[in-house]
């Protein structure tokens, strides 16, 4: 079967066209640089314009996309941070047979179950009725085993949301992704303008003034860090657009069905019950079997349907190191009477381009190489932001008298240095609370939200004193950052340095970020 054609997969013809359109996208906008400049233009020069002109205008928006992704990214990390009552926790194994019986007894009308794990490090199960089973009218209610106290926070999906949406739903994860295009472009456009010489490939002088040591993060970041920021502002730009193609085209795939599409692309498996009992196998030897001729797979989450019935089933979920796809399309389907294999769906079994469009997100998010690759990206999203916020501020200094750049200027501060200072707040409320506090996701959101929404304000406001704003902003920052990591310390003071690494790296994020915000105060005290 052709990869393209009236006779190929509908579903690999839609991911095609959607591949084709988003390259095609770039062409043009290539296209339109080089033969939309006047002739007496040098190339450079106009690539040099557009580069300072995207950047001052829309690197306040990749300003806020690149921090918040660079967080987003570390949210197994940032829970285990977050939720110490989660990571106290004794973590003494149990069984599968153990935790199906305790199952059975929580939901004894479920026909479904669902356990799922943590995303990493040790951690309880929690177990649901599947949603296709559920009776009844608000959320499924959850076991976890061991019991777990409940806890309360939300600062991970703060940060996730206003990566992915702006707070603002599909449409604003369309308007997201859009920026990868700004992205992509900026860091191609950096990479032709750097110099490249010798001398200046590995050049930092952070004991500089602020307006060189910007000079050389932007250009140091830039131009080493290219590739992992080129393959995030791709990726970033089919996360959005790969989940509004898949609605918009469809009729185009499917003209017949366009509802297809989903199950096309999850390819769901279902075996109906019989009706008759029949003696169930052992969960526990199911899982050693599985271990054995997977070694590399990593359970991540189980179903078992129809327990006690003679067509009763298994599905694992998971994902091998290295795979690039996610546990939604990597699953294992066994026989519950006789662990027989029934069948084994992976993203492998789809035509090359929907297994483009799979591996987008382990791409974007980091999913393929446990804290390694979420590491690596969420030090290339700082990057981001590092390149953005320096690229912006060196626009505004160079152009301090158009009224241009003092018309933007109130506006990209509030934006940037809001926003540094919103996070620092909700970091210290996440730190400074119980996470038992009912009342704690509430003040979480409140806090970000007023402190940023403050922070424009007052850089918006009139007044000689707001010279000094930035400077006051970063301080402040740079107080509850380290607020937050002596009160996540002081929690667990006896056994700090015992901590899960998780809880600890974001421990030593946090004292990096204050101790580079107030030398970064520091600096802009310090006269040109």
């Amino acid at each position: 079967m052709t990869c393209l054609g009236p006779g190929s997969d509908p579903l690999n013809r839609l991911y095609a066209g959607l591949f084709c359109a988003v390259l095609t996208q770039c062409a043009l906008l290539a296209v339109g640089l080089v033969a939309g400049r006047p002739a007496s233009l040098p190339l450079r020069r106009a690539v040099s314009i557009s580069h300072h002109w995207m950047g001052a205008m829309l690197g306040g928006v990749l300003f806020v996309i690149c921090l918040s992704g660079a967080l987003s990214v570390l949210k197994p990390e940032l829970r285990s941070w977050e939720m110490p009552t989660e990571r106290q926790l004794a973590q003494a194994p149990i069984g599968l047979d153990d935790l199906l019986a305790q199952a059975l007894a929580a939901f004894p009308e479920a026909d479904s179950l669902q356990f799922d794990r943590p995303e990493a490090g040790p951690g309880p199960w929690h177990v649901q009725p599947m949603r296709s089973q559920q009776r009844w009218a608000g959320p499924a209610p959850t076991l976890s085993v061991p019991p777990v106290p409940a806890v309360h926070g939300d600062l991970t999906g703060i940060v996730t949301r206003l990566h992915n949406t702006f707070f603002a739903g599909f449409p604003g994860r369309v308007f997201v992704s859009l920026f990868g295009f700004a992205l992509g472009a900026l860091v191609v456009g950096g990479v032709v303008l750097h110099p490249r010489q010798e001398g200046t490939l590995w050049r930092l002088r952070l004991g500089a003034v602020l307006r060189t040591a910007a000079y050389d993060a932007h250009r140091l970041f830039g131009l080493w860090l290219a590739p992992l920021l080129l393959l995030i502002a791709v990726t970033g730009v089919f996360s959005g657009l790969g989940a509004l193609a898949t609605v918009q085209l469809a009729p185009l795939a499917f003209p017949d069905k366009p509802g297809q599409v989903m199950q096309a692309l999850m390819q769901p498996y279902a075996r109906p019950a019989s009706g008759h009992r029949a003696p169930m196998a052992s969960m526990d030897e199911l899982m050693l079997r599985h271990r054995q001729m997977n070694p590399d797979f990593r359970v991540q989450g189980i179903s078992v349907h129809h327990w006690g019935d003679a067509h009763a089933y298994a599905t694992l979920r998971g994902t091998q190191r290295w795979q690039l796809s996610t546990a939604i399309f990597e699953r294992y389907h066994y026989a519950l009477t006789d662990l027989g294999l029934l069948r084994h769906d992976s993203a492998a079994n789809q035509g090359p381009f929907t297994q483009g469009f799979i591996a987008i997100q382990p791409l974007h998010f980091a999913r393929y190489a446990d804290a390694a690759s979420r590491w690596l990206h969420a030090l290339a999203g700082l990057a981001g932001a590092v390149l953005a916020g320096s690229g912006t501020w060196l626009w505004l200094r160079r152009h301090a008298s158009d009224s241009s750049a003092q018309y933007l200027r109130p506006w990209l501060s509030g934006m940037t240095l809001g926003l540094l200072l919103a996070c620092s707040t909700m970091f210290a409320i996440t730190a400074l609370t119980p996470d038992s506090w009912p009342s704690r996701q509430r003040w979480q959101a409140m806090g970000f939200g007023l402190t940023w929404a403050g922070a424009l304000i007052c850089c918006l406001l009139p007044g000689k004193w707001r010279a000094r704003l930035p400077t006051t902003l970063l301080q402040l920052a740079a107080a509850l950052l380290a607020v937050a990591a002596a009160a996540s310390l002081a929690t667990q003071w006896r056994s700090a340095w015992q901590a899960p690494w998780p809880a600890l790296s974001i421990n030593v994020l946090l004292l990096s970020s204050a101790i580079a915000f107030w030398g970064t105060a520091r600096k802009l005290e310090t006269p040109p």
